[in-house]
């Protein structure tokens, strides 16, 4: 396997860390692959939701590369907000019941995860 990991961290700081080396498109491109493992943590799972909009309640929308715009946009792999640490004994997990708040009202659909909850999708199982 190819195993990737993207662990913590500022989840738009990891965003365009991820446009800048085409690391998005490679995943992206490789979604059906089935010789690759994608490992997400905290913003490292965030980063697979459809938008990053609400997360900059946790997260301050930076970005330390050059001067271009922020980006919102996730990779659209899963169709909701993955908002991470919820209800959870993670410093941020207070803040993250205003993410959840703030999607609410924007009618942005989204998945809370609970420290140590997983989400295990076999893409190759799905294309039969």
């Amino acid at each position: 396997y190819n195993t990737f990991c993207l662990i913590g961290g500022n989840v738009f700081v990891l965003r365009k860390a991820m446009e800048l080396s085409g690391f998005d498109k490679f995943i992206k491109d490789n979604l059906y692959n089935k010789n690759m493992l994608y490992i997400g943590y905290s913003a490292g799972i965030c980063l697979l939701g459809e938008t990053l909009k609400g997360l900059d309640l946790v997260d301050e929308p930076i970005n330390v590369y050059n001067d271009d715009a922020i980006l919102y946009e996730g990779l659209g792999i899963f169709k909701e907000t993955l908002v991470p640490h919820y209800k959870s004994e993670h410093p941020e997990s207070q803040l993250v019941d205003k993410v959840i708040e703030v999607l609410e009202e924007k009618k942005i659909k989204y998945k809370p995860l609970r420290d140590g909850e997983v989400i295990i999708i076999d893409r190759e199982k799905e294309r039969e």
